[in-house]
């Protein structure tokens, strides 16, 4: 029988004692195992044992140590590729291609991440449908302003004659300027222009907006008839007068902000309105009949709506609510363009005194600044009290002589687009990023009041207004790429480029910032002992 095959280090050849087939298999093993050895790094035992020097045998065997903190980590690594990079085993061209792959991947991934930082860098916006059909009762019902394209009850003239001492001789004066009030508004100051040659100083005195606020309609003159809610009320509780753009008006819901759940016709606001033509300035030939302001509460004005006489006019209200989210309003308002009513340090807030920032409001009070940069002076009839000066009679004709430079708002960069040939009004303001838009629907139907033997002008017309919807749209702007999103997408390539996770990185940041400098610390300490 031939003997069993001895272990590898003390295998020796014996010729004698082992058979011829059993002699050839145990040259092909040692064969075998002197390759597999030679594969493999010297153990520093061997390498002390053949070496001369002893400073060599130091650093192979420090060489050695670092290998197997370095193996110790690679071994348990969850970063894909870096076992097979380190493999003592691997071939040297093998090692290559898995250099290459590495890199690649790692290229791919420090690309990516930058196309990923940069997308979060940008902070793009969207604007989605948050909810559809939103109950209407969340919104209060729309401010409603009334005003009459007269403005002012000419009946009472001759009380404020007799009120402010007005002599004979400043009479016609008087009655121009007053019938120049009858029908202003902001973009038609021209009305003014009459006035340029006359003795202004004479009546400079006087505080025509007081004088006017005597003088306009009281809701009993041009209102009645009132329901709300299908109730008849009593439109004096119903309506209180408001400052606007257009005069001394009537306002409904202004601060009382009720709420209706009905909709359909008849179940808002009804009211008729009363014309009296016959107490009209007999200066004015402006067409007859109403102004109408739907706003939403805290806004000064709105889109005038014109309604005309002996005619029965039914507005019906669709709302459409935008907000930012709460992911946004961590940016400057300059970046998502809406200022928010705590943001009184951002560059865009500018609102009317003891006002909510509002987009019309803003506007509003741009208006006062151009007015002040022309004339030195605002006309406080058309806005709440403020601090700014006052227009007198004397700066009448200044106001007329700029009424083509207060036509229109003007926004930058619109020369291109929109052909004008006289400046506007540059107001940088922008929406609140909780507003509300109001969408109108008229239908006017004519009542033909000389078809009627007993009907007068002074029966005026029909006002219906009410929800058209019993829902409204909702939009929601928000972030398209998050903080959030950044983490996910991040974990996301680095699975697919290296396989590793977060516990990857914790487990590379302990070996890397703990381990290895706690090794190298405790081989410089063996060497000093040594």
């Amino acid at each position: 029988m031939c003997p069993k095959y001895p272990d590898p280090p003390k295998y020796r050849y014996k010729r004698a004692e082992l058979c011829g087939k059993e002699l050839e298999k145990h040259k092909m093993y040692a064969s075998k195992l002197g390759k597999l050895q030679s594969r493999l790094p010297v153990v520093a035992w061997r390498e002390c044992r053949d070496a001369t020097d002893a400073s060599k045998c130091s650093k192979s065997k420090a060489r050695t140590d670092w290998m197997q903190l370095l193996d110790s980590y690679i071994s348990r690594s969850h970063i894909h590729g870096l076992y097979m990079l380190f493999l003592p085993t691997m071939r040297r061209r093998m090692r290559v291609l898995w250099s290459l792959a590495l890199i690649c991947a790692f290229s791919v991934l420090i690309y990516v991440s930058y196309l990923l930082g940069e997308r979060y860098h940008n902070r793009h916006f969207q604007t989605i449908i948050a909810h559809s059909h939103a109950p209407i009762l969340q919104i209060a019902f729309p401010v409603v302003i009334i005003c009459n394209k007269n403005r002012l009850n000419w009946s009472r003239l001759e009380e404020v004659r007799s009120r402010y001492n007005i002599t004979p001789s400043q009479e016609p004066l008087l009655e121009r300027i007053l019938t120049a009030y009858d029908r202003l508004s902001f973009h038609r100051f021209n009305v003014f222009d009459s006035l340029e040659d006359q003795p202004l100083q004479a009546l400079n005195h006087l505080n025509f907006t007081q004088i006017v606020s005597e003088m306009s309609w009281r809701c009993d003159e041009i209102l009645t008839n009132c329901s709300w809610q299908t109730t008849a009320r009593n439109c004096c509780s119903l309506f209180r007068p408001r400052r606007l753009p257009l005069g001394y008006c009537l306002a409904f819901n202004e601060l009382e902000q009720r709420r209706n759940a009905a909709f359909g016709i008849d179940t808002g606001l009804l009211v008729r309105l009363l014309l009296h033509s016959e107490q009209h300035a007999p200066g004015n030939l402006d067409t007859k009949g109403f102004i109408l302001n739907i706003v939403e509460p805290s806004v000064w004005f709105g889109f005038p709506i014109e309604v005309v006489a002996h005619t029965r006019t039914n507005v019906a209200v669709t709302a459409v609510y935008h907000y930012f989210d709460e992911h946004t309003l961590s940016l400057p308002s300059s970046r998502r363009r809406c200022v928010m009513d705590y943001e009184q340090d951002s560059e865009h807030f500018h609102t009317l005194m003891g006002q909510k920032y509002m987009l019309e409001n803003c506007q509003a009070e741009c208006q006062q600044r151009y007015l002040l940069r022309y004339c030195n002076c605002t006309l406080d009839l058309f806005y709440p009290p403020s601090n700014y000066s006052s227009c007198q009679a004397a700066d009448f004709p200044c106001l007329a002589a700029h009424n083509h430079l207060l036509q229109n708002f003007e926004q930058s960069g619109e020369h291109p687009y929109v052909h004008t040939e006289d400046a506007g009004l540059m107001c940088d303001c922008l929406h609140n990023c909780k507003s509300l838009t109001l969408v109108t629907e008229l239908r006017k139907s004519v009542m033909q009041p000389w078809l009627q033997p007993n009907s007068s002008l002074v029966h005026g017309m029909w006002l219906n207004v009410f929800f058209k919807k019993p829902s409204m749209l909702v939009y929601r702007t928000n972030l398209i790429y998050t903080w959030v999103d950044l983490l996910v997408s991040f974990g996301g390539i680095c699975q697919l480029c290296l396989g590793c996770s977060l516990i990857s990185l914790l487990e590379f940041l302990y070996f890397g910032l703990l381990k290895v400098p706690r090794f190298h610390w405790q081989r410089i300490r063996q060497m000093k002992k040594n």
